[in-house]
């Protein structure tokens, strides 16, 4: 007779395969069908809330591997919030201003920004954002991202505008806005001005020249003759100088040069020069303090004009000559030492960054053509010491890519030192992690500039200023700002270009400071900054799902000067307060070499393609198995030991389903466990899911993923799943360990799934739709919560048992092993091993001999005391049993029952 079937894996419809690129998007669509999102909502409506605030990606291209990272950490922590019992409203967001999309609808129509009326301009500006929405929700859907996605925050929508204006009103309302002429930096390519944090630092390639200035009157305190050096990496700038700047307290003398004649520099930099010129000194003078040099006079080299010796501490001997070309229209430094002195700011670059005409030697030149020509000139005058190349960090902007200028314009300005102190404070009630990004961001607040608010160009948010044609005032007003903002809100910001002032300003209106009625309208438009920062007050403090401050914000490490900087200047602008409990940082996505990711590099990997290939749940396995808090690495071949790991977590879903096939204690109370082993899985599994919420709280995926396969592999599939299969495939169907055990395969089951479904996301549904369950149970899992831990009192010597009995099974194993590999035995149920104890352990029970026997599925286990754990194995001499394929001493006991064991005779004569 062949019993055999019965140990075959009962037949379940949950596939072995996940087949996940093609079944995913039926899940998709199944939730959107359900409205998984909104009952969600509705069934959390009474919850305590948690609010991710979404940092706005920009509306100008598909996703890539970062930006996917970041949506699926977002979306993996929003889904354990709602595990545990939050109410978790997601909103995602769009940064749909700026330079790149107006840069891109402008080649879109192939013109120019001075060829298209601007109304034109922001249309379409309007319609490539809309379109690069519309592509990047369909993306991170398809990524399994859950939230409102059919009402997302869009800065470019007329209540953001509003809202943004209605910050702005609290920033002039505290008086931190001001309009001033000042160097900032300036991209001519993009014709703007632009604040520090759109500033990159790349290699560049400087032509630095060190050039002598005549000393004109020095009050005979220099020698006839005499020449101030200075030295410069922009010769550009040269036409634009006022001044040389000495430091106060460092000291400077003249050297007399056969080559050079008589030529003023730092003392601490002379043996430096004289080596890099190849002068012979033949006596020096001095030396004097910066300090005795303030008020000589030089001459410009080749325009002629007198250039004053000033005195800044910004001065240093560190580099060049200690002498410091000064030109107030092109540096901060510069400009500031020129205020002090009331010096001229020449400026003679136009927004191309060309020399406008009447700038003598370079009219109508780039700058950077400039260069060559200036020097030229020097060389003729023979005020050229030295020229040598510099490589360089030099600012680009991170637009365009291209180097930026500094250029005084006058702009419109927030002052940071007005608020500096409150902004330094608030960063300590924040919790940063890493905790170094807390002194990264005191870092930068202590350092940063006053914030250039005005950009020149036409797609974004307007800055709702006047200028009075009569006084020439510029009229910035909170209330007038608000009224604006009540406008811009119903009728959206385009109106900006499409009204005159009158449809604005309050009906008669008039300057404040003369009275006049005739006033023009501000043109610039606000930093985008400004715009993604602002959502803290349009989104956090104006959704009604949402709350004010956000309990985290999650993006990129580079957003330390970017969204995380602007949020938290305009928060503490506007209401003295951080606008975030928490800064969660990642790294970079880097190739498998560790670089990072480029298109011209060829080394990008698409996440559109992984999911076409793999599925969206490996991609998001790979987030979760990521230490991203610091760079992390993508290839093919970290996606294929994912997609390992992810079939030892399927497979170990399949045969927990494939067992509770027909299980119908879904609902019902948990029977007393008695078994050890079964007991032993129980207590691992609780403290598997108190570790793993631990983890899930501490934003540490990848710990919750090493645990889970940790689980799967080691304590359940190696150890009870394969353990357990005689008792489930032989014993009756109500015999009580049978059915005990299959309370706890379903408990297993319950927690695995809960608690892999905010990682795995389509798996754990599809799981959810095989498993047992009461009939009223929720739609998906993802409306589940937290499973309840049960309690079955597990204690410490229990847990002291199974770990001896655990370290006797591994010596056991391996006995079996060897006689297996020399063929003595086929397997190890034919083996019967003779163990010996340790002295110095518990004394091994008739029940631990039990218990190791069905752990190690051994013929039977032979226990005596010596020094050291061993154990030794040999083939038994008992026969099979046809039924369980175990070698027992009682089989053929019963004649009409002769192949099979008392145990499965006894089952028998229960089922027949």
């Amino acid at each position: 007779m062949d019993y055999r079937p019965t140990l075959q894996l009962p037949k379940t419809s949950f596939p072995m395969k996940g087949n996940l690129p093609a079944k995913e998007p039926e899940w998709l669509a199944a939730w959107a069908a359900q409205g998984l999102y909104q009952a969600q909502r509705e069934q959390r409506a009474h919850d305590e809330k948690f609010v991710l605030h979404d940092g706005p990606p920009y509306a100008n291209g598909d996703i890539h591997t970062g930006t996917a990272l970041n949506k699926i950490l977002k979306d993996m922590i929003n889904r354990y919030w709602t595990l545990a019992g939050y109410d978790v409203a997601y909103v995602p967001g769009w940064d749909t201003h700026g330079l790149p999309i107006e840069m891109r609808a402008l080649k879109q129509l192939g013109v120019s920004q001075h060829q298209i009326d601007p109304v034109a301009l922001r249309k379409e500006c309007a319609a490539v954002a809309r379109h690069y929405i519309g592509l990047m929700t369909q993306e991170f859907q398809r990524l399994g991202i859950l939230g409102d996605w059919e009402h997302p925050y869009i800065t470019m929508s007329p209540e953001y505008e509003g809202a943004e204006l209605e910050v702005f009103a609290a920033m002039v309302e505290k008086g931190l806005i001001y309009r001033d002429l000042k160097p900032v930096y300036w991209c001519p390519h993009c014709e703007t001005a632009l604040a520090e944090g759109e500033i990159e630092y790349h290699n560049h390639r400087s032509r630095a020249i060190y050039v002598a200035f005549p000393v004109k009157d020095s009050g005979d305190l220099l020698p006839a003759g005499t020449r101030a050096v200075i030295w410069t990496t922009t010769p550009w700038t040269i036409p634009a100088n006022v001044a040389i700047a000495l430091n106060p307290d460092i000291l400077y003398q003249v050297v007399e040069t056969k080559e050079f004649g008589f030529l003023l520099v730092a003392v601490d930099l002379t043996e430096t020069l004289a080596q890099k010129m190849g002068w012979t000194m033949v006596r020096t003078y001095g030396p004097w303090p910066g300090r005795e040099l303030e008020g000589v006079i030089t001459t410009h080299p080749y325009l002629g004009h007198d250039v004053p010796l000033i005195l800044g501490d910004h001065v240093t001997s560190e580099s060049g000559t200690g002498l410091v070309h000064t030109a107030p229209g092109h540096g901060m430094e510069d400009f500031e030492a020129g205020r002090q002195y009331h010096l001229s700011v020449v400026q003679p670059l136009n927004d191309q960054g060309i020399y406008v005409d009447g700038t003598p030697l370079v009219a109508g030149l780039f700058y950077q053509d400039a260069n060559a020509v200036v020097i030229d000139k020097l060389q003729e005058v023979g005020a050229l010491l030295l020229e040598e190349p510099l490589e360089h960090q030099y600012a680009h902007c991170w637009r365009c890519k291209n180097p930026v200028i500094f250029r005084a314009t006058q702009q419109w300005f927030m002052s940071i030192d007005r608020v500096r102190e409150k902004l330094t404070e608030a960063t300590y009630s924040v919790k940063w992690d890493p905790e170094w990004g807390g002194d990264r961001m005191r870092q930068m607040v202590e350092n940063r500039q006053d914030w250039c608010l005005s950009r020149q160009r036409v797609w974004g948010v307007p800055i709702p200023a006047f200028y009075c044609q009569s006084c020439h005032t510029a009229v910035l007003d909170a209330p007038l700002i608000r009224h604006i903002a009540g406008i811009i809100s119903q009728e959206g910001a385009d109106l900006w270009w499409q009204q005159g002032p009158e449809h604005f300003l309050p009906e008669d209106y008039k300057c404040p400071e003369c009275g006049s009625r005739d006033l023009v309208q501000e043109h610039d438009i606000f930093d985008v900054w400004l715009d993604s920062g602002s959502s803290q007050a349009a989104v956090l403090a104006g959704h009604r799902h949402l709350k004010w401050p956000a309990d985290l914000v999650l993006e990129g490490n580079d957003q330390y000067r970017g969204w995380f900087n602007s949020l938290l200047t305009t928060a503490v602008a506007a209401k003295d307060q951080a606008p975030y409990h928490m800064v969660l940082t990642h790294g970079m996505v880097l190739d498998k070499s560790g670089q990072e990711m480029h298109k011209s590099l060829g080394n990008t990997i698409d996440p559109m393609d992984i999911v076409a290939q793999y599925g969206a749940d490996i991609l998001r396995l790979w987030v979760a198995s990521s230490d991203y808090r610091n760079d992390v690495r993508i290839s093919d071949e970290i996606l294929r030991q994912l997609g390992e790991s992810y079939r030892k977590i399927r497979n170990t879903f399949r045969f927990l389903l494939g067992n509770l096939a027909g299980f119908d204690g879904a609902g019902k109370a948990r029977p007393h466990l008695a078994d050890p082993l079964n007991r032993w899985i129980v207590h691992t599994v609780n403290s598997w899911s108190g570790e793993a919420r631990v983890s899930y709280e501490g934003y540490a995926f990848h710990q919750v993923v090493h645990s889970l396969l940790h689980l799967v592999t080691t304590d359940l599939s190696s150890v009870y799943l394969d353990v357990i299969k005689d008792r489930l495939y032989t014993l009756a169907p109500n015999d009580p360990l049978r059915q005990e055990t299959l309370y706890v395969l379903h408990y297993i089951l319950d927690v695995m799934m809960r608690l892999v479904a905010p990682i795995l996301v389509f798996t754990s549904d599809e799981v959810y739709q095989y498993a047992p369950k009461e009939a009223d149970a929720p739609m998906s899992v993802h409306l589940l919560r937290w499973p309840d831990v049960w309690a079955v009192g597990y204690t410490p010597e229990e847990d002291e048992r199974m770990t001896r009995m655990l370290r006797y099974r591994e010596v056991v194993l391996k006995a079996l092993e060897r006689v297996r590999a020399d063929k003595t035995i086929g397997n190890a149920l034919e083996g019967v091993v003779t163990l010996t104890i340790p002295v110095s352990d518990p004394p091994f029970t008739k029940e631990d001999r039990a218990l190791l026997t069905e752990m190690t599925m051994a013929a039977d286990i032979v226990a005596h005391v010596g020094e050291t754990l061993e154990a030794h194995a040999e083939r038994t001499t008992w026969q099979r049993c046809e039924r369980c394929w175990r070698y027992t001493p009682d089989v053929g006991t019963h004649e009409e029952y002769p192949d099979l064991c008392e145990r499965c005779h006894d089952v028998l004569q229960v089922m027949l």
